[in-house]
């Protein structure tokens, strides 16, 4: 289930068109629905437009991600706003785009956050990755410090995970169930204190 947020008709047809007549889709046309709907629905993918938001719209989409954290947001932000677009991921969004994007640039997008992956701009991933090292020395354990709660086959998970591997190539590489793989990335993500493979690749690969 999608849900697509905003004010602007147009945008709202324009995005229901570009997912295709087979994805379930809900419209939002207010932000105070948007929070309820998620908490109630849980949806696999949020696009929200950055407009529906109060003035605070990092602390708004960090909310929003607090509410569902399994929710893939891709925010619609009209600019380049390079500090801002940062603070979205690090409020949990996992794509940025423009209001005009085409829809077949918006379905490679949904497809790629749903995969796990981030859709961000090539200049801007050496900053997030900055911000995550400085976000790791703030706390003062460090990554070594997460990662040695792991047991040895929760920190070979986290090894395939940081080098890109699927859940069904790392259960194949194991000879172990995805399912297996799965609860072990469950595990993993409770105990070093991030919600999705994409930090957690992030964080591995720069511990």
């Amino acid at each position: 289930m999608f849900v697509i947020a905003s004010t602007d008709s147009e945008m709202l047809d324009r995005w229901r068109a570009g997912l295709g007549e087979s994805a379930a889709v809900i419209e939002i046309r207010s932000n105070e629905a948007l929070r309820e709907c998620l908490v109630r629905l849980q949806p696999q993918l949020l696009l929200l437009d950055l407009r529906l938001l109060r003035a605070a719209r990092v602390q708004d989409t960090a909310q929003l991600h607090k509410a569902s954290p399994a929710t893939r947001i891709v925010a619609s932000l009209d600019g380049c706003d390079e500090d801002l677009e940062l603070a979205l991921f690090r409020a949990g969004a996992r794509g940025v785009c423009s209001p005009d994007v085409p829809s077949e640039v918006l379905l490679k997008i949904v497809n790629a956050v749903l995969q796990g992956e981030l859709w961000i701009r090539r200049a801007l991933v050496p900053k997030l990755l900055d911000g995550l090292t400085t976000e790791r020395n703030n706390e003062g354990t460090g990554c070594t410090g997460r990662f040695s709660v792991l047991t040895p086959r929760e920190v070979e998970i986290a090894r395939l995970i940081g080098q890109g591997v699927s859940n069904k190539r790392i259960a194949r590489h194991l000879a172990i169930a995805e399912q297996t793989v799965k609860g072990h990335l469950t595990a993993i993500f409770r105990k070093i204190g991030v919600v999705d493979r994409t930090k957690l690749a992030l964080l591995f690969a720069h511990r």
